[in-house]
């Protein structure tokens, strides 16, 4: 059986569970300051959700002015209700994001204490363990749509749970509500992870529970409820979108989806290959794997399992592989091990101050990879006294007493602190490549000057929240010979052109240009673009040392946008 280690006032679940929502807190301001927000997904998203406020489309969510079908709407709603309390600004934005992820904790905690009742372990450390695997703290402060419908599978697993022993149509009405929710939070995604766990009723119900015949019929009303729900944006959205957003919405993203869902973009195996880092630190903790590793001892063991089984091998079998499609699994696999590490003594763990360590040499070693991982910037000023920070960070694990009771959340919560020293060593490049605000700011006075701007590619509204802007871009998305074409016609144009290597003769005709995303961005008229597009042509140069273009965008930066 589990073990319950002794409860005080300080070591209880509830102390445990303020304890993450804290360090929850403390890291997603820390997140503030270490990073912008990173193009091309996070830009997109706040930009949708810029484009929606300003032009007041509550039921479509617009892209460059024009209606977004890739995603349903309710994490851009959840931003424009911050915005309406809080006003408009990337923090706000973001604070949603750290609200919905603490709830995802505090929901953890209660579906712990309903599905393992007989103890409170699984309460006390699944939240910290969710907080601290890599997998889930990557995406902790990201706006990204998994950790809201993670929100939403923990809420109809809650509701499964209590109708389950209670029998009450309110948790039916719960159930639904979270599926009405959980479709407009990400789709139909919803209910693979939604529908297995309730399959699994049979292993996971208690004694004095429904029978599975009684369950089923009860939980079945909740289907038409939560689709009703669902429909009471999605009919009225495809009316205001037209009938390119109804194909687009309902065949292209969900059917067609489903159609191509087999064609192994990347192998099956890929997850399988990916989980020992996204259970990070688990695979460094001396001593867990031994109580993880024990044999189920119950029906709820076994129930999670299967459905951790089931989403895995589901999801490899989708071609579209993403790392963070795996975020709702996470707080299951942390309910499951959490449930077993009341066995596990926190001893010291040597692989974890290795891991320290590594980071430590990371950081000194800086200067060296910077460049090669940025790949468009003169090495990066830094201070190496950074390094020491991971070493004193890394001294409890080896000295920490075992018997103290804050030694295994201790353990835990060092891992994401060991990141977050890597964070800030790196800060300075990553806001030099991922900041769109600079020239996001050229592009709103230039629309307010009355020009017209294009961005050559396919834009994902990297600038439209960045510089607040009113107006969408052009996008030169088609072959090249018909993007010069277009270009001729337009010769007063300003073009944003992103380039992996510029060369010489495109840096010198660019009226500004930033690194971007390990290449660059550039300003360009559409005449100069032409111009240099046939000196290239004609005369092949070789692309221009990091060195200079530093030198050259300092004295961009003080030329006059309009020369």
């Amino acid at each position: 059986m589990t073990q319950t280690p002794p409860t005080s006032r300080y070591n209880s679940p509830q102390a445990w569970l303020c304890a993450t929502l804290v360090a929850a807190l403390i890291l997603a301001l820390l997140h503030l300051w270490l990073r912008p927000l990173t193009p091309v997904d996070e830009t997109r998203y706040i930009s949708v959700a810029w484009e929606m406020w300003r032009d007041h489309s509550l039921l479509v969510p617009l892209k460059n002015g024009e209606p977004y079908a890739h995603k349903t709407p309710l994490l851009f709603w959840l931003i424009q209700l911050s915005w309406a309390l809080f006003g408009v600004s990337e923090w706000a934005a973001r604070l949603a994001v750290s609200l919905i992820n603490c709830g995802n904790y505090v929901l953890l905690f209660a579906l712990a204490r309903r599905y393992y009742p007989q103890t409170d372990t699984a309460a006390r450390y699944a939240p910290v363990l969710l907080f601290s695997l890599a997998g889930w703290n990557l995406y902790s402060s990201m706006l990204m749509f998994d950790q809201l419908l993670s929100l939403f599978v923990l809420t109809w697993a809650l509701a499964c749970l209590h109708y389950s022993a209670r029998g009450q149509r309110r948790f039916v009405a719960l159930a639904a509500a979270a599926l009405g929710l959980g479709l407009l939070a990400k789709g139909p995604v919803f209910l693979l992870y939604a529908l297995p766990f309730a399959a699994l009723q049979g292993l996971w119900r208690k004694e004095g529970n429904l029978r599975s015949a009684t369950f089923f019929r009860g939980l079945a009303m909740a289907l038409p409820l939560g689709l009703a729900l669902f429909a009471c944006w999605l009919i009225p959205a495809v009316i205001a979108g037209g009938s390119g957003y109804e194909n687009e919405l309902i065949w292209k993203q969900t059917t067609g989806r489903m159609v191509q869902a087999f064609d192994h973009a990347r192998p099956f195996y890929w997850y399988l290959l990916l989980l020992p880092v996204l259970l990070l630190p688990l695979p460094l903790l001396r001593g867990i794997w031994r109580a993880v590793l024990s044999h189920p001892e119950s029906g709820c063991d076994r129930a999670l399992l299967l459905y951790g089984g089931f989403i895995l091998v589901s999801f490899s079998l989708i071609s579209g592989k993403q790392v963070h499609y795996l975020t709702p699994l996470l707080p299951f696999v942390a309910l499951y091990i959490g449930n077993r590490m009341g066995t596990w003594h926190a001893v010291r763990q040597y692989p974890l101050a290795v891991f320290a360590l590594l980071i430590a040499l990371l950081i000194l070693g800086l200067p060296w990879w910077a460049e090669g991982l940025f790949g468009n910037q003169p090495t990066t000023e830094f201070s190496p006294a950074l390094a020491l920070l991971p070493l004193v960070l890394a001294l409890p694990a080896l000295f920490r007493k075992p018997d103290s009771e804050w030694a295994r959340p201790g353990q835990l919560l060092l891992f994401p602190m060991l990141i977050s020293c890597l964070l800030v060593a790196i800060r300075q490049p990553m806001f030099d490549n991922y900041d769109m605000t600079p020239l996001a700011t050229r592009v709103q006075q230039l629309q307010q000057e009355g020009q017209t701007l294009a961005f050559w590619g396919s834009y994902d509204a990297q600038f439209q929240f960045a510089g607040r802007l009113q107006q969408p871009l052009v996008e030169l998305q088609q072959e090249e010979e018909l993007n010069l074409a277009w270009l001729e016609q337009h010769p007063d144009t300003l073009v944003i052109y992103p380039s992996k290597r510029p060369d010489s003769v495109l840096l010198a005709q660019a009226l500004y240009h930033q690194p971007y995303r390990s290449g660059n961005l550039l300003l360009l008229q559409a005449r100069q673009l032409l111009a240099a597009q046939a000196i290239t042509q004609q005369n092949p140069a070789q692309p221009i040392p990091a060195q200079n273009q530093a030198q050259q965008k300092t004295a961009q930066q003080h030329r006059p946008l309009g020369q």
